[in-house]
C-alpha cells in the first residue's frame, strides 16, 4: 500500500487591478476575496448598509464585473449582514478553490 502525501493547497484568489479595488465607504482598499472577506470579519453594520441596500449590492457587482465571480454574486444578494457576507465568500473560496 502507497502512502498519499497530503499537500496545503494554496489559494491565489484572482486580483483586480488596482484601478478597480474596492473601496470601502471608510476608504480601506479591498483587491480580492479574500481580502474582502477580511474585511466582512470587522464590518460593523453602517458600512455594510451603506453598500447593500434597497438600491444596490456593491459587493456583488464587484465581484460580478471586477473578478468575473458571477456564481458568487448571485449568491450575495442573500446577505443581510457582514457575517452573512463572510460566510458566504469564505463558502465561495472553499469549494472553488480546495
Amino acid at each position: 500500500m502507497t502512502k498519499k502525501r497530503i499537500t496545503k493547497k494554496t489559494i491565489k484568489p484572482k486580483n483586480a487591478k488596482p484601478e478597480n479595488y474596492f473601496i470601502l465607504v471608510t476608504g480601506v482598499p479591498l483587491k480580492n476575496l479574500k481580502e474582502l472577506a477580511s474585511a466582512a470579519q470587522m464590518m460593523n453594520d453602517w458600512v455594510f448598509n451603506h453598500h447593500v441596500n434597497d438600491s444596490r449590492n456593491d459587493f456583488a457587482t464587484w465581484c460580478e464585473h471586477v473578478l468575473n465571480e458571477e456564481d458568487l454574486a448571485n449568491e450575495l444578494v442573500i446577505a443581510r449582514n457582514p457575517r452573512d457576507l463572510e460566510v458566504i465568500i469564505l463558502r465561495h473560496i472553499v469549494n472553488k478553490y480546495l
